[in-house]
């Protein structure tokens, strides 16, 4: 990881993407938890940050002396997506904190306080929302996934597809009918005050013989 380049001026081409990536984190969270992400995120509260294909991890400093550690997961982008199509959707997003409040509600502030200088990054060099979008993610909920699938087997892999339960799931014999069972049961039920228990038991034993005539 390396500390965030907040220095750096920002670039023509990134900027936009970059206002983009800012809305996403708006729309993932409630106007008072995105603005305590954005105060993490003025403030130095990202401390670190990395960013890899697929994700991009950061270290959050918040109340207790143990960073947070964050990392957000995306989907490899389409082949041929411009720029502004490599920003993600938000169901193509998804944020891991160590904090008790992402367990709860998803996109926690420090969650989103990375998400915003991942954007402040992307605003600098828009090589890192290319690398953040790529194809050969290794890890995370979206690894190997994308526009063209995983093989499922039908493609072209160079391995086929083996079924190593089709054996233990073959039937040595043919199964056997299923027995017809009547959709209703013509069982009185008495109502009896009181004795409820005797009244169940007796319809039970009316069915089963019921069943058995049949």
């Amino acid at each position: 990881m390396s500390a965030p380049h907040r220095s750096v001026g920002t670039s023509a081409a990134g900027r936009l993407p970059a206002a983009m990536l800012r809305a996403l984190a708006a729309e993932l969270s409630d106007p008072g938890r995105f603005s305590r992400a954005k105060a993490y995120a003025r403030d130095g509260a990202v401390v670190d940050i990395d960013v890899q294909p697929g994700a991009a991890r950061g270290l959050v400093q918040g109340s207790r002396y143990e960073p947070y550690a964050v990392t957000l997961y995306t989907e490899p982008a389409r082949e041929g997506e411009g720029l502004l199509g490599l920003i993600p959707e938000r169901n193509e997003v998804f944020l891991e904190c160590t904090c008790p409040d992402a367990e709860t509600f998803g996109a926690c502030k420090h969650g989103l306080a990375v998400l915003l200088v991942l954007a402040d990054e992307i605003s600098i060099d828009t090589a890192v929302l290319e690398r953040w979008r790529a194809r050969d993610a290794s890890d995370g909920p979206f690894s190997g996934r994308g526009a063209a699938d995983a093989d499922d087997g039908h493609g072209d892999g160079d391995e086929p597809a083996v079924d190593v339960l089709a054996d233990a799931m073959a039937s040595p014999a043919p199964l056997p009918e299923l027995p017809t069972i009547p959709s209703r049961v013509p069982v009185a039920m008495a109502a009896t005050p009181g004795t409820r228990e005797a009244d169940v038991s007796a319809a039970l034993a009316s069915a089963i013989a019921v069943l058995r005539a049949r």
